[in-house]
């Protein structure tokens, strides 16, 4: 048995550079293989030979332990900003921009620890910051994780690693595990924000049922640029403004996998094909737990519950009707999509309506509600994970039909009930569909230079389409164009207009 060490230092952190200096295990027989996952390694060194087959780096094995020094690049644009951070205020990574793992140790089990790492022992040689919030604190200036489980070394790539000089708005106490830590340049946070920050906690406390859940939030500004440190069981790191709904949406998109991955800490559900379901439960749920905020906050953003799975079923029926080459594909073909921008509509749009259609029709009587994730915590992390006995449990004798049709066939989502022409006038509703169309775009022309990103006029503005071109193209079968017609004109406009501009070949 052997244990890991690793030292991270600061590099250079004008250009936002760190420094990991290993010691890790070898024998003469084996082959040592590291897996580079999502760091963006700047130069690498090794005392003994190696060589880079991407992912994976792999060294020749020896009687003598086995010492590399790497340089890694944080402060790399994403999704919402830019991943991590080095200054003299601040230095935030994530776990998996910063560790090389054997592959062995990331294969360990889902019940049992690994059988050839001991534990990891992680130092941080950084300048004297107040505050270090890590994952698995040992002292001050490191971590140290003993007998390492497939969930243990999950957390340790997933988490975020926060050194700095923090302001501590809330201290441990029986009746509160949630601490919360502030940037110095944060200044929106007053009592009552802190407040709804603690009733969202409360509320996974009480859906999962885990009192004794603990969470480290640490919360950043969002100028220049937002921030993302990571999302870990038990530290959370993120620039958050409270006056903005996304970031609410964002703060209980990832509280609910905190609590998740604590309860559930299995691979089952961090891998196809279940990821969709898990992503599914986690977007649905950062829409349902804003209802527990103040109502003088939900009035002052314009959060509305019903507004927003509206706002995803509008996503969700424009894309899957006018663009049958990139949405054309069922949930359970997750595990053979190659295409990340699919992905991100399957786990983010399609996902979460999938969660919202079982609720609303299969949720009976309605004061029994979230019956898949009781369904799922009930289950247990005790044995393997089966979709099928998960949903047979939830769907009974209908599990079949509702399998056929929308889990291993593509068959639209019926939530037409979702209607309600208050929630958007026409511009805003195109709008938003305009937005969406950035995002499809930023999320395919990576892997599809020839993507096209369509741009939708507003309803005021007068179609270069006669109604008579129009009429004669179709966007599906003429039942389904009654009912988007009838859901939405707008919406019904908006897919007439793209037909007619570029109808099928």
């Amino acid at each position: 048995m052997y244990t890991l060490n690793y030292k991270i230092s600061h590099y250079d952190q004008a250009k936002q550079i760190l420094k990991v200096d290993a010691t890790l295990p070898s024998n003469s027989e084996d082959v040592l293989k590291l897996f580079k996952g999502k760091v963006k390694l700047l130069s690498f060194e090794c005392d003994h030979p190696f060589t880079e087959s991407n992912p994976y780096i792999l060294i020749e094995g020896s009687n003598s332990p086995i010492h590399i020094s790497y340089t890694v690049q944080v402060s790399t644009p994403g999704k919402h900003g830019f991943y991590g951070t080095v200054s003299e205020q601040l230095t935030i990574f994530a776990g998996e921009q910063v560790f090389l793992f054997p592959t062995s140790l990331m294969l360990s089990g889902n019940f049992t620890p690994s059988t050839t790492i001991k534990s990891i022992e992680v130092v941080y040689d950084f300048p004297a910051y107040t505050s270090c919030i890590v994952p698995f604190k040992h002292t001050e200036t490191s971590s140290l994780c003993q007998s390492p489980r497939w969930c243990d070394v999950y957390e340790l790539l997933k988490s975020a690693y926060t050194f700095g000089n923090l302001q501590a708005l809330c201290m441990p106490s029986e009746r509160n595990s949630l601490h919360i830590h502030l940037d110095a340049q944060l200044d929106l946070i007053d009592a009552p924000i802190v407040q709804n920050i603690e009733s969202l906690f409360q509320y996974y406390v009480d859906l999962f049922n885990m009192p004794q859940h603990t969470l480290s939030l640490i919360l950043l500004a969002s100028t220049p640029e937002p921030i993302l440190g990571g999302c870990g069981r038990h530290v959370i790191c993120s620039s958050f403004n409270p006056y903005e709904v996304r970031d609410w949406q964002l703060l209980a998109h990832r509280m609910f996998h905190s609590f998740m991955d604590t309860a559930l800490p299995l691979s089952d559900f961090h891998m196809p094909p279940n990821l969709w379901l898990t992503e599914g439960l986690a977007t649905y749920y950062e829409n349902v737990a804003l209802n527990v905020l103040s109502d003088n906050l939900k009035g002052e953003l314009g959060i509305h519950v019903d507004k927003e799975f509206n706002r995803l079923y509008t996503r969700y029926l424009y894309a899957k009707l006018k663009d049958s080459t990139h949405f054309a594909f069922p949930p359970m073909a997750e595990k053979y999509i190659r295409s990340a921008g699919k992905l991100e509509f399957l786990h983010y749009t399609h996902a979460p309506l999938i969660v919202k259609y079982i609720e609303d029709t299969f949720a009976i009587p309605p004061q029994q509600p979230h019956r898949m994730l009781r369904t799922l915590l009930n289950l247990g992390s005790h044995e393997p994970f089966s979709m099928q006995k998960f949903f047979t449990l939830i769907l009974g004798p209908q599990v079949e039909v509702f399998a056929q049709n929308f889990l291993f066939e593509d068959g639209l989502l019926p939530l037409w009930y979702l209607s309600d022409g208050s929630f958007f006038t026409p511009e805003e509703l195109i709008d938003d569909l305009n937005y969406f169309e950035y995002l499809l775009y930023s999320w395919f022309v990576l892997e599809d230079p020839t993507y096209k990103m369509a741009e939708l006029p507003l309803p005021h503005l007068e179609s270069c389409f006669t109604p008579s071109k129009q009429n004669q193209l179709s966007f599906a079968h003429p039942s389904i164009e009654d009912q988007v017609k009838t859901y939405s004109a707008s919406l019904y406009q908006a897919l007439k207009n793209q037909y007619a501009k570029f109808p099928p070949q």
